[in-house]
């Protein structure tokens, strides 16, 4: 995105969190372990369209790049970490979409992303298989015709951990078939999908992480994603690459975040007759340290994003 635009939407998201997603509603998320699934769900209608700076402009969306995707989860970060992960769950979920997808699945698939504003989730983590991808045991038997032609498949086997398991509209889901593992597109509302368990985290609560069950969850042959078996491994691999630069902003972001509430704490709490603020310990021993590792962060992840 050009300048303009990028600061365009970067106001907006700061106007938004001050009228939506003040420290006290944030702090009241958490401490209910709720996803604010409307407020999300605003984020992504017509006066914001948040979701269309992951989106390429051939399916609708901004065409944000690798910077544009890191300022926008920074500054969401620096909201709430909750919905900042929410939200860019969705990016991840589409993401096995915009690496693999064929040609018409890209058109459908991230066309109504950006159109009708559907929340995704990325099925891939499971109860035995967390970071260690290629050891997922969801399988998708293959159905066929009369003439040996694949029509289909049906889908078994529980994800773990899955953002936004329990309010997407519409899952990118890893699954073994018979030539190895592959994704599959499968929406919301298909005989089978549910969501499991609601996971109990000690933070971020404001984003929402369930289990996610498919017992024979039919879906047909043009949702496995780039039409052949066996590259979602590759797939997968290609996802992790891009979405680590949004992990890495959502850390500089919180990092931020709290130093802004260090540096308000520190002028108001008044320690043997001067503010914290005042002290050269507090602030070279505390304060200073930590903002030289967020600058460096910033320069850090900025470099990346400028590479990628």
């Amino acid at each position: 995105m050009d300048r303009e635009t990028l600061d365009e939407v970067l106001r907006t998201i700061r106007d938004f969190g001050k009228r939506e997603l003040t420290r006290e509603i944030c702090l009241s998320l958490d401490e209910r372990d709720e996803c604010p699934v409307a407020l999300i769900r605003r984020m992504m209608g017509p006066d914001l369209g948040l979701h269309l700076v992951f989106l390429p402009e051939s399916a609708g969306g901004l065409g944000g790049g690798a910077y544009d995707v890191y300022r926008v989860s920074r500054e969401l970060a620096e909201i709430d970490l909750g919905v900042a992960t929410a939200f860019f769950a969705i990016s991840l979920g589409t993401d096995p979409i915009a690496v693999g997808g064929t040609p018409d699945q890209k058109a459908r698939w991230m066309g109504r992303i950006a159109s009708e504003a559907l929340i995704v989730a990325y099925g891939v983590t499971e109860p035995t298989a967390g970071s260690e991808v290629s050891a997922a045991r969801t399988r998708a038997a293959r159905e066929t015709d009369s003439a040996g032609n694949v029509t289909g498949y049906v889908i078994d086997g529980t994800k773990q951990f899955i953002t936004n398991g329990g309010i997407a509209d519409l899952y990118t889901v890893l699954a073994r078939t018979p030539d190895g593992l592959s994704f599959f597109v499968v929406e919301k509302g298909t005989p089978g999908l549910s969501p499991g368990a609601h996971e109990k985290k000690h933070g971020i609560r404001a984003s929402d992480t369930t289990q996610v069950v498919l017992d024979g969850v039919r879906v047909p042959a043009e949702n496995l994603v780039g039409g052949g078996e066996g590259v979602g491994l590759k797939q997968a691999q290609q996802v992790f690459g891009y979405t680590r630069l949004m992990v890495a902003a959502f850390g500089l972001g919180a990092g931020i975040a709290a130093m802004r509430l260090a540096i308000a704490y520190a002028k108001d709490r008044v320690q043997y007759g001067s503010p914290l603020i005042a002290k050269q310990g507090y602030t070279h021993g505390l304060l200073v340290p930590h903002a030289v590792a967020l600058e460096a962060s910033r320069a850090y992840i900025e470099e990346v994003a400028g590479r990628l």
